[in-house]
């Protein structure tokens, strides 16, 4: 494909970098520190037209084994994505948090043009190796951002337009990047505003799913200041342990709630509804009112219970570890319906013990905690659920 002239984009990067020429804008600066760290740090050559290294099969398939939950949540994402913007021929990339390409999407007739540009499964795209692009600008600073054309520092990606922006995990960790690329798109760097606001969006969905797969045996607080976009698109999501404390939050919760990123917090600090009505079965299945206690902001929401067929898979394949003995467990408290069994403990509980935990923890969700319901629907008395109760060491989601 062409190239910028090599000796004119070595004189735009030099002028960059020695100040006689200055980027505009806040991404002009992030722009012109990476053009210093790629040829200062790094040694790379501006003037170079070889594309990127691309991993061997057996090596991209070990990354993308490593990063299968994170594929797993981001998927359709992916399609949805290149549905919008395939017609402006761009594709869509997704890496992995060291730069490498883990999943794209790609009209298949223009495939052969993306692998040519680099834009290819298994491709790395670190700072270190690659110099300034889309993806090793995000993974360095975890911003979006858009690199124009000639914005890149390698001669070889300066017919490129990369529209890049970071991925999170339940703690804030990045997990990756999503990056949308044209081969040829138009001169006027305002012509990527719209791509740019499409991928940042779509990295928020993106976090969003994964956040709910990986938090499957927590409570997860959702909510949204429409009501009809609780369950569809929730903005806020929140993930609680069986205590009624906050483990994770997605993206716009911290942002919402700045007492997040300190945690463990109890939920009763951040809404106005008391734990109890939250963590109530009626409300994992209907929708709450309540106000964020740091904002005033009225919210919509409503509680996702555990998975308790996740729960039971996890208790039942940890080894018992016949060595420990009862009364280490037995001084532990123990959730009920949300972390369930601690470690420690599941080695010590028998298989059908941990089958009638999950059974009892069912019926008392079923019946919103209410004893006599859920002893009827078990068929003992309230006498003998009490023990059981006692004997498996559950409590309530909204106590300790």
């Amino acid at each position: 494909m062409p190239y910028v002239p090599s000796t004119r984009h070595i004189d735009r990067i030099c002028n960059v970098i020695e100040g006689r020429t200055q980027r505009p804008g806040v991404d002009g600066k992030r722009l012109a520190s990476s053009y210093k760290r790629s040829l200062e740090q790094y040694h790379l050559d501006p003037g170079a037209t070889v594309g990127p290294r691309i991993l061997t099969v057996p090596e991209l398939r070990d990354v993308q084994h490593r990063e299968e939950s994170f594929l797993r949540a981001s998927g359709q994402c992916l399609s949805r994505l290149h549905e919008m913007v395939r017609e402006a021929d761009y594709c869509v990339m997704l890496t992995d948090a060291q730069g490498v390409t883990i999943d794209y999407r790609v009209d298949k007739d223009r495939r052969h043009d993306f692998k040519r540009a680099g834009l290819y499964l298994g491709s790395c795209w670190s700072e270190s190796e690659e110099g300034t692009c889309g993806i090793a600008t995000v993974l360095l600073d975890a911003e979006p951002i858009t690199v124009h054309r000639t914005d890149h520092f390698r001669a070889a990606f300066t017919t490129l337009t990369c529209s890049a922006s970071p991925i999170f995990g339940l703690r804030g960790e990045l997990l990756g990047v999503l990056d949308a690329s044209a081969v040829r798109s138009p001169d006027d760097r305002e012509s990527q505003r719209l791509v740019n606001h499409i991928v940042r969006q779509s990295a928020l969905l993106i976090e969003d799913a994964y956040f709910l797969n990986a938090a499957t045996d927590c409570w997860v607080l959702l909510a949204h200041r429409n009501r009809h976009y609780v369950e569809a698109q929730p903005e806020i999501l929140i993930a609680i342990d069986a205590c009624g404390q906050v483990i994770a939050a997605n993206r716009r919760a911290r942002e919402c709630l700045p007492a997040l990123n300190q945690l463990p917090r109890h939920v009763s600090e951040l809404v106005d509804v008391p734990a109890e009505r939250l963590f109530d079965a009626k409300a994992s299945r209907g929708l709450v009112s309540l106000r964020l206690n740091e904002t005033g902001s009225p919210l919509y929401a409503r509680v996702r219970p555990p998975s308790a067929a996740r729960i039971a898979r996890r208790t039942l394949s940890t080894p018992r570890d016949n060595s420990s003995s009862s009364s280490s467990s037995g001084s532990s408290s123990s959730s009920g319906s949300a972390d369930s069994v601690a470690p420690h403990e599941a080695r010590v509980m028998s298989d059908s013990d941990a089958l009638e935990r999950n059974r009892i923890v069912d019926a008392m969700n079923d019946a919103k905690w209410r004893t006599e319901v859920a002893a009827k629907a078990l068929g003992v008395s309230r006498a003998t659920l009490y023990r059981r109760i006692a004997k498996l060491r559950i409590l309530p989601p909204h106590r300790c």
